[in-house]
């Protein structure tokens, strides 16, 4: 009996290889018998493919969260299986700058065995005398502002990548999470997660769509209390993609997963979509505004929270908050004891890193640490340094 079942599982085995192998195959071989062409022009950042890499490690490299890998396999349509990328491939990196231009290529090297003809030498010049050398001109007062280079403006380098931006989750109050339907179930039933390119059917109560129109997919999840006063918050909602309509027939239209941050599951919640722009660095100004803050939780739920790492803070649109605003991040010291006199003696809180806000809610904000020189943690205290013009 144990002969012939381990009999069976062999020819399992061999028989689920076969097959594998056989959709390889036809993935590789794009429609007409042809191979699909690797870009010839690479409009955005590229990774070159280096031993050992997968789409989820690069994700989690370039665009901080793994899940996004089907993001930059859309990007590159001449992978046809995201479990098949090989050294040397040039993956294009959505929300990258483009590389850099090559350089201009050197003259033709003559072939080996032809013979290089030295240039002519000129003739000796002789030295004409010393000319007095006049003082240089007034720039300002001979060159005319059409006359100047213009020098192309430098691209903006921006605080976090888009993909990472839309996945980083958001701290709001209740009535801030406007409700536009949910996603009823996957249309292939047996399917209980819903991936990027999945198709759902989704209930909008009968609101009027049309194809094209997009949703953000939300979770709430937990109440967000204040480390300080125990006060409520808000609701922490996790971002988990977007869905696009591809259908509006019957009662409950067909949308298409564009992108997804985490696994979609029926019952998930659909709002209007918000185009989000990543802020700019360096655009933010010193500022003599007097404003502070806590940090109130983590994306990650994490007890230690470190430099890339996505937090949630006390201040939002209400407190004049903006993307951009950047903010110093204070440990407070407690007390010491006098070694003369033995009186208590407050001390001052010691810096400990910085944040860019990069998304706000009404009263909350959502911030990515951009320095960190200890392990923080929920309770540390912000002061506003930073304000965007």
């Amino acid at each position: 009996m144990m002969k012939r079942e381990r009999i069976r599982g062999v020819l399992s085995f061999l028989v689920m290889t076969w097959l594998l192998m056989g959709q390889v195959a036809a993935q590789e071989a794009a429609p007409g018998g042809e191979q699909t062409k690797r870009p010839e022009t690479l409009p955005e950042g590229v990774h070159h493919v280096r031993q050992g890499d997968t789409l989820w490690a690069i994700a989690g490299r370039y665009l901080d969260n793994p899940r996004l890998w089907p993001q930059i396999w859309k990007e590159n349509p001449f992978v046809t299986d995201p479990n098949r990328i090989f050294p040397g491939d040039p993956l294009t990196i959505p929300g990258f700058a483009p590389p850099p231009r090559p350089l201009a290529e050197a003259p033709p090297v003559p072939p080996v065995g032809e013979e290089r003809v030295p240039p002519p030498i000129a003739p000796p010049v002789e030295a004409a005398p010393p000319a007095e050398v006049a003082p240089p001109p007034d720039v300002a007062a001979v060159t005319r502002p059409e006359d100047g280079i213009k020098l192309p403006a430098a691209r903006p380098v921006l605080a976090i990548p888009q993909a990472a931006l839309e996945c980083s989750g958001f701290v709001a109050q209740p009535k801030e999470i406007v409700r536009a339907g949910r996603i009823v179930r996957p249309l292939d039933a047996q399917n209980i997660r819903h991936w990027y390119y999945d198709d759902v059917f989704v209930d909008l109560g009968g609101r009027k769509v049309q194809r094209g129109d997009r949703f953000h997919v939300v979770r709430p999840t937990t109440a967000v209390a204040h480390p300080a006063t125990g006060a409520r918050v808000g609701v922490k909602v996790r971002t988990l993609g977007t869905l696009e309509i591809v259908s509006t027939t019957g009662a409950a239209p067909r949308a298409k997963v564009k992108y997804n941050c985490e696994d979609l599951a029926t019952g998930d919640l659909l709002v209007e979509a918000k185009e989000l722009m990543p802020p700019q660095r360096s655009v933010s100004q010193a500022t003599d505004i007097r404003l502070g803050g806590y940090i109130v939780g983590s994306k990650d739920d994490a007890d230690a929270m470190g430099q890339g790492d996505i937090i949630y803070m006390d201040v939002g649109q209400e407190h004049g908050i903006v993307p951009g605003d950047e903010f110093s991040i204070y440990r407070m010291s407690g007390v010491g004891i006098h070694p003369a006199s033995g009186q208590t003696i407050p001390l001052a809180p010691t810096k400990q890193g910085q944040l860019v806000v990069i998304r706000t809610s009404a009263q909350a904000a959502t911030g990515l640490l951009i320095s960190s020189d200890i392990d923080l943690r929920v309770g540390e205290r912000l002061v506003l340094f930073r304000k965007m013009p």
